[in-house]
């Protein structure tokens, strides 16, 4: 069996409709606040981390690729990943060269390690700047087989104890049973916990470490799972054990624990009914939510045990598994928060987040790639805005901690996600790179500032704008076009909409983009905006650089060649919300063909 694949927590078999935003308002209690050196996991949202990447020269017993690709370098059709990282925050020592070409922006495509203390340092300051409570660490079975992946992960168990403390986040270990045996299940768990978790390692006396009631948190996945090891017998030995030894047992089951069905393993009901609180794994379920939470907190609450739902913000595994790119789409933000939503209304002061770095199936929280800029040009990887609407590398963890209160009840029950979907330094950005980049909103919309004298550019019909691929652009594969033609030499124009956005400017924000007319009409193509209060970019005071009105009407550019247009507009605009981009062409006094090109089209604050 391939090396890392026992590791993974599979995508469940049943997919089903859109998940329902049904949502309610009910006062919660929260322990968000709790002193250091008291971390729970009642009223907290944990994220699970998984620790499991690794790099030639990362300093590691394995040295070696690893989740990234396994023992040969991650290059273009050899990769077990997704979902491409930001690795702009990663020092120089913890970014390793990949084998593929350089991302969209130029840079070299590197990709971290979970081994340096550096990178875990790194990921648990995320956690405490953006606020989330605390991770539960991954401790897989099948590595404490082998002395080499478990000596790699005792080290890494030790940093994340570190990290935990020096930001005050809180911390628990979640066993993964996957990769061991019903003969060996029992044994290593036990010997774990006792001579490395509790014994060398010392774990559970760390301040960050969480306790409920006094006893520190274990979590166990894959008990009740046809696909996992452990009998209903050795399950309840396993947890009965665990709670002997004074812990607080959270177990990861199968999503069907009550109802049966799917990948759930009959007779395991008095195992379920043992552990202390139920985190049942829903990666991979969607539909309506609430009910199965409100059933599902039924049930426990009628025996007093605790309930953590598992949310999530999408999921796909095309690179390493095959199947549909962004299978489950994170829809910009809403499937997440959605999911949060029915938590609320269920009444439901906790929740686990899966996952932190799961970018192998795309579940990742942590800062990924906006867009193709940052992602390599050479191999497909799922991007945050590939749902059509520009998200910031960071969103996720913004959009995570706003769930956090609205669960816990810090804050209150909002319906529709509630945060921007970028502060900047970039607004939007887009090469028009297919599943990749925001597209337009319209293709071929007429939109404020109507046409006239204007037709195709056969002569007939009326002019095109939209994404074209395979032609004439700047990076990548693909880039806006307009084009068309003017039949008589009176004023003509064509103000086409593109982008409906919500970017508020101020006195820092620009424009740029990469600029290639194709004949002399067409450098009379130029980007304009309309504001919330219908002014316009055109009719503003806003120049190039260069001094170039922004007006289409002023020629831009250099027929055949490529060049950057900028234009520091925010004074112009500022205090203004831009609510739609338009690709438009002006010109009076002219005949015959226009057209021109578009890419990397950005707008910033930097």
């Amino acid at each position: 069996m391939h090396e890392s694949r026992p590791l993974r927590r599979c995508l469940p078999a049943v997919l089903g409709l859109a998940l329902l935003l049904l949502v309610g308002a009910v006062p919660l209690s929260s322990q968000a606040d709790a002193a250091p050196g008291r971390h729970s996991v009642t009223g907290q949202v944990y994220t699970g981390y998984q620790g499991w990447f690794n790099a030639p020269g990362d300093g590691s017993p394995r040295n070696s690729w690893r989740h990234w690709a396994n023992n040969s370098a991650p290059s273009p059709g050899n990769q077990s990943f997704e979902l491409y990282p930001d690795m702009s925050a990663y020092p120089a020592s913890a970014r390793f060269q990949t084998g593929y070409a350089p991302l969209g922006n130029g840079q070299p495509a590197t990709l971290f390690s979970s081994y340096p203390t550096a990178v875990v340092d790194q990921h648990f300051s995320w956690m405490q700047s953006y606020g989330i409570d605390g991770a539960a660490l991954q401790r897989f079975g099948v590595d404490l087989l082998d002395p080499v992946s478990k000596q790699n992960r005792d080290t890494i168990t030790d940093r994340v104890r570190d990290a935990a403390e020096a930001h005050d986040r809180g911390l628990y270990v979640e066993y993964d049973i996957s990769g061991l045996t019903d003969a060996n299940v029992e044994q290593t768990l036990k010997n774990d916990w006792t001579n490395t978790v509790t014994g060398t390692l010392d774990l559970t006396s760390s301040p960050s470490y969480a306790h409920e009631d006094g006893r520190p948190v274990v979590g166990i996945f894959g008990f009740g799972y046809t696909s996992r090891p452990g009998t209903a017998e050795t399950a309840l030995r396993v947890i009965r054990w665990f709670q002997d030894q004074g812990a607080y047992v959270i177990g990861a089951v199968p999503h069907g624990w009550r109802t049966g069905g799917g990948d759930t393993r009959p007779g395991f009901a008095p195992v379920y009914q043992a552990l202390d609180m139920l985190s049942p794994w829903l990666v991979g379920n969607v539909g309506d939510l609430l009910p199965r939470l409100r059933a599902d907190r039924a049930d426990l609450d009628s025996r007093g045990q605790a309930y953590q739902p598992v949310i999530y913000p999408g999921f796909a595994w095309s690179n390493w598994n095959g199947g549909t790119r962004n299978q489950i789409p994170r829809n910009s933000g809403a499937y997440l928060w959605g999911q949060a939503v029915a938590v609320r209304e269920a009444g439901i002061p906790q929740a686990f987040i899966a996952m932190f770095d799961e970018y192998d199936e795309a579940t990742a929280i942590a800062p990924a790639a906006s867009d193709s800029s940052m992602a390599p040009t050479n191999q497909y990887f799922l991007t945050l805005s590939a749902d059509g609407t520009y998200v910031s590398p960071d969103f996720y963890l913004r959009l995570s901690a706003e769930a956090s209160r609205m669960i816990t009840g810090d804050k209150p029950l909002v319906r529709t996600v509630p945060i921007p979907l970028s502060t900047g330094p970039d607004l939007l950005r887009t090469g028009a790179e297919l599943q990749q980049d925001v597209q337009p909103t319209w293709t071929d919309s007429v939109g404020p500032g109507g046409s006239g004298n204007v037709t195709g550019a056969s002569g007939s019909g009326a002019p095109t704008m939209g994404t074209v691929t395979g032609a004439d652009r700047k990076s990548g594969q693909s880039a806006l076009r307009l084009q068309g033609s003017t039949p008589a030499p009176a004023h003509s124009y064509a103000y086409f909409r593109a982008f409906d956005v919500d970017i508020p400017v101020t006195s820092a924000t620009r424009l740029s983009y990469d600029f290639l007319p194709k004949n002399e009409n067409g450098r009379s193509i130029s980007v304009d905006f309309v504001t919330t209060d219908g002014t316009t970019l055109r009719d503003s005071s806003a120049t190039t650089t260069t001094g170039i009105d922004m007006h289409p009407g002023a020629a831009k550019g250099t027929v055949g060649s490529w060049t950057t247009v900028q234009s520091n507009f925010g004074p112009a605009l500022a205090g203004k919300t831009i609510d739609t981009i338009l690709i438009a062409y002006d010109r009076s006094g002219a005949t015959g063909g226009f057209g021109a090109f578009i890419d990397n089209l950005a707008i910033s604050t930097a």
